[in-house]
């Protein structure tokens, strides 16, 4: 048996097992989880999701004037921007063609519904991430791992779930990298040059040195500005090729609560039905309970820790607009049920999101939502490594060590473009729904704390106050930055 036959056999097994895990983990348990932990936040703090985020506005901008001058301080603003990198792009754009695809239209229904329930969750994780949260120089770090040491006494679990959110952060960046890479595919010109995989792994490896290099407060600085630029020009974008299709609004909308709601499509093989995929795309897009976004969140200086729980409630809900005008876009495009004639197959993913651009405004059209993707993909690389940094500095915060994790990262972003995208889809799955299911444990076993932060904010807020939170009056332990 020659090499490469041997090299085939070995990555389909190993395809194999990341697609029966993968099943296992979104087909049974963690779907039901969510859901649960879900309604057991949104009861036990009275739907803040829906009665505090009208607030977000106002916290968003806030400043707090005695990090002023900090090179290291991060603002609530920039924290949501570095948060939000992680999601827009791959999750929402990307991600929503392969809902719809695999899942059906309706899949949108049930990531609306996860949406709002996540929202609760949101608060709560982002909460307990700024009140365990430790001092990093002038600035702040947290996460998980800090929650479960400080919270609930948990040092090895923190330090597993630390492994797990880098393993996370390496599989999303690979992912990306080879999302990046996919976008140039279709490209004949692209096709005649050898090696370009090589080529643009390199690009995407000097460019991801460069960011990751730069420090926390570069990394702000870019996503700060790119990020809503970039979302906004898409929404533009979205909205007019919709409205070029108005006529079909009555067929879409009829075929998406149809799908929804079939339940020979919901129970007939349910790990691969509209609700676990619905729900499963959109925690990949909004992050909610994975525990990913607290260790951006909990970097931002504020007065009160329940002002980024709302802040992060808000981009749940930022995100969940995105996503939708992402499904509408595709399913009043003609692109959507086309066959790929190489595989045989529908387009989804990058090709799906590309054919229906084109669709509406030709090849210009795919030429705008390729360097959409490529910069907006670019900035979910640099959020997932920030948040990879951050578990890292918990397990040993050191500067060598630190600089080896860069140098691995950025070695991953170079492999990633030559990597299977299948393979790299359900490692991401698998790793997610690990890190998720500690997490979300974790939150439920600290709402007495998380409760206990949010009626102090709304306490103070009744009283016509600027919330500022003190943990050793909460009689909150372990809180070292709020004693």
């Amino acid at each position: 048996m020659d090499t490469e036959t041997q090299s085939s056999g070995l990555m389909d097994m190993i395809s194999a097992f990341i697609s029966h895990a993968d099943n296992f983990i979104w087909g049974y348990y963690l779907v039901a989880l969510l859901l649960l932990v879900g309604i057991f936040y949104s009861i036990r703090l009275k739907f803040p999701q829906v009665t505090l985020t009208k607030a977000a506005f106002h916290l968003i901008t806030e400043r707090d004037a005695n990090a002023k001058g900090n090179k290291e301080h991060i603002s609530p603003y920039e924290a949501l921007m570095i948060s939000m990198g992680t999601r827009v792009g791959m999750g929402t754009i990307v991600g929503m063609a392969v809902a719809v695809v695999s899942g059906g239209p309706g899949a949108i229904v049930w990531i609306w519904i996860a949406a709002w329930l996540n929202g609760a969750i949101a608060i709560a994780e982002n909460t307990l991430g700024q009140i365990y949260k430790s001092k990093d120089g002038g600035a702040f770090k947290g996460g998980p791992a800090y929650y479960l040491t400080k919270g609930l006494n948990a040092k090895k679990v923190a330090i597993l779930y630390s492994c797990i959110t880098i393993a996370i952060g390496w599989a999303f960046i690979g992912l990306y990298s080879q999302t990046i890479y996919s976008s140039f595919e279709g490209y004949a010109a692209v096709k005649e040059i050898p090696n370009m995989s090589v080529y643009v792994g390199l690009v995407l490896a000097i460019f991801s040195g460069i960011m990751f290099f730069g420090g926390g407060r570069y990394i702000a600085k870019f996503t700060s500005y790119v990020t809503p630029f970039m979302a906004s020009v898409f929404l533009i974008i979205a909205l007019i090729s919709i409205g070029m299709h108005y006529h079909k609004a009555l067929d879409v909308i009829h075929e998406i609560f149809r799908s929804a709601f079939d339940f020979k499509a919901i129970f007939g093989g349910f790990a691969g039905s509209v609700i676990v995929i619905g729900i499963q795309r959109g925690l990949f897009a909004n992050e909610a309970g994975l525990g990913s976004v607290p260790g951006a969140s909990s970097s931002a200086h504020t007065t009160h820790p329940v002002k980024q729980g709302i802040v992060q409630a808000f981009c749940v809900f930022i995100d969940t607009v995105i996503a939708t005008l992402a499904v509408l876009f595709i399913l009043f495009s003609d692109a959507y049920g086309t066959i790929d004639p190489d595989t045989g197959d529908k387009l989804t993913a990058m090709p799906l999101v590309q054919a229906a651009m084109q669709e509406s405004f030709g090849i210009w059209g795919n030429y705008y939502v390729t360097f959409l993707i490529v910069v907006l993909t670019s900035t979910v690389i640099i959020g997932a490594y920030y948040i990879g940094q951050m578990n890292m500095k918990y397990i040993k915060d050191n500067p060598t060590i630190v600089a080896i994790y860069r140098i691995i990262t950025i070695i991953v972003v170079y492999l990633g473009a030559q990597a299977s995208l299948g393979l790299a889809w359900g490692v991401a799955n698998v790793v997610m729904g690990i890190g998720a299911t500690i997490n979300i444990i974790t939150i439920f076993l600290l709402a007495k704390v998380a409760k206990t932060a949010l009626n102090d904010y709304v306490k103070q807020r009744k009283q016509g106050l600027d919330p500022t939170f003190s943990a050793k009056k909460l009689g909150i332990k372990n809180a070292e930055c709020w004693d």
